[in-house]
């Protein structure tokens, strides 16, 4: 089966909601009434984002059906001593149904959102990659890098995969 890549259009917008409750899902990242919370909240956003451009998708087609996604946003960065670009890229939202995963769709889609990036001329793309992708995205030339995150909300619970990210 032919598997093509195309960019994510308006039409995409609740493919990409889908994916991203069940990629929060599958990490067991929150519970089901979170998910909804978060759902309605990014499809509202990400209707805006797509949009202005601020946001561009990548999608791979098989016989009509979508099984996978993926998303780069084009965010306003803090000035630092590495670049002096005003703008990063974050690839994020990368999910591929289970029934076709294994087939190096992840990377092809990372790959054509990083061409878009560098055709924007971005020269810095982060990420918040899961456990099981971790691999994906060192093999790609990724690096970890020293983020942490403080939860002030004592409501938020924190994710069970943080706990052996780092030594």
């Amino acid at each position: 089966m032919d598997i093509f890549l195309r960019p994510s259009e308006r039409a995409d917008l609740e493919l990409h909601v889908r994916h991203r409750v069940a990629m929060f899902r599958a990490m067991e990242y929150g519970d089901d009434a979170g998910r909804e919370r978060m759902a309605a909240t990014f499809r509202d956003r990400l209707r805006t984002w797509l949009s202005t451009g601020e946001v561009r998708g990548c999608v791979a087609e098989a016989a009509g059906e979508i099984v996978a996604g993926a998303l780069l946003q084009l965010k306003e960065a803090l000035p630092n001593p590495l670049s002096p670009q005003a703008v990063r890229g974050y690839l994020f939202n990368v999910y591929t149904e289970p029934a076709h995963r294994g087939r190096g769709l992840g990377r092809r889609l990372t790959e054509a959102l990083l061409a878009v990036a560098r055709g924007q001329g971005v020269g810095m793309v982060d990420l918040h990659a899961s456990k099981d992708a971790e691999a994906l995205y060192r093999s790609m030339g990724f690096e970890p890098t020293p983020e942490f995150r403080l939860i002030l909300d004592a409501t938020i619970q924190k994710p069970g995969q943080w706990q052996e990210r780092r030594p």
